[in-house]
């Protein structure tokens, strides 16, 4: 009985040893469809099945459909940027019929310098889902190696963290007695006093909060990380202790969230809007008020501390009595 000798597996650490090995392969696909090739690999030669050396391959755009498939049950909005960025990248790169061994990393790194250059964010954000597509494709057996590792990753500038003054917070609540505004103040409350993200909000119902307990929970399938939580109803969203009598079903957030949100905006003075104002305010506010880093990454729902400590509160000229007076609002 014969036996074989496994090839040891050398790691492609550089650049330059990445790109040989591409060559190789592509030496390889060529060799083996020319005529010479189909002559030399026949069992006249070496036997039957010992010339079936070719791994499993598939196009691109199989790869695509695949990989958007394995990742169906994903959250609405991320299936919806996916789905945004694999289509704009089948149309720019025209790789639809290619077969996935064959792009090579100056292809992956010319499709992202020039058609995904707009800024850093779309760059970065088109690269990670390239690079995700190649990932699927290694796991299925498709292909080698990952050609977008290759390719320049950017590091991305921060905005400076904006938090709601007290004024403004005020502003928000004046906004919530307007007519039309008042099915948005659970949600609003909940957002602010309790650092719950928009799009969690959206996802809860009235079954999640916990009247005795003084609580809301965000469960696992309304949670953004898909790690559940309980938030203590502090400030201005203790009052929801109050909404004993509405349907346990019922979302707590209208139907018409997005347009509502903006009108009240509008109404609060807020036409200059930073993304996640909110949270980082009732970040900022509660770090400042209690002191406790830990509790508070507890209740954002972060994995750990390190995006709270580098870039997501703003505690300059924030004090301690203008923390109190947060968390006593109603």
């Amino acid at each position: 009985m014969k036996t074989t000798t496994p090839i040891p597996h050398h790691s492609l650490a550089t650049p330059t040893e990445r790109a040989l090995f591409e060559l190789f392969l592509q030496f390889l696909r060529t060799l083996q469809q020319s005529p010479i090739a189909a002559t030399f690999f026949s069992e006249k030669h070496i036997g039957p099945a010992q010339h079936e050396w070719k791994s499993d391959s598939t196009t691109f755009y199989h790869t695509v459909q695949e990989s958007l498939r394995a990742r169906r049950l994903r959250r609405p909005s991320t299936i919806s940027d996916l789905r945004s960025y694999t289509s704009r990248i089948l149309r720019k790169s025209q790789w639809h019929n290619r077969d996935l061994r064959s792009i090579t990393r100056t292809e992956c790194k010319e499709l992202l310098n020039v058609h995904f250059r707009k800024s850093n964010h779309v760059y970065s954000k088109a690269r990670t889902i390239l690079h995700s597509l190649f990932t699927y494709g290694i796991h299925q057996g498709w292909c080698d190696f990952n050609p977008v590792d290759g390719t320049e990753s950017v590091q991305l500038t921060e905005e400076t963290v904006n938090i709601l003054t007290l004024k403004q917070i005020r502003a928000f609540l004046q906004a919530l007695e307007t007519p039309g505004m008042q099915v948005m103040s659970p949600a609003i409350r909940l957002m602010l006093w309790c650092g719950i993200r928009p799009h969690e909000v959206q996802r809860l119902k009235w079954k999640d909060i916990d009247y005795r307990e003084g609580v809301v929970y965000v469960d696992s399938q309304a949670s953004k990380t898909g790690g559940a939580r309980a938030v203590p109803l502090r400030g201005a969203a203790i009052v929801l202790k109050n909404c004993k009598d509405m349907p346990p079903q019922q979302f707590i957030a209208p139907r018409n969230w997005q347009r509502l949100w903006a009108t009240l905006r509008k109404r609060a003075g807020m036409s200059n809007w930073q993304r996640d104002a909110m949270r980082h305010t009732f970040a900022s506010y509660h770090l400042k008020a209690f002191h406790n880093i830990n509790l508070l990454q507890e209740e954002m729902g972060h994995r750990d501390s390190n995006l709270l400590r580098t870039r997501y509160l703003n505690m300059r000229n924030l004090t301690t009595n203008a923390a109190t007076a947060f968390f006593k609002m109603r």
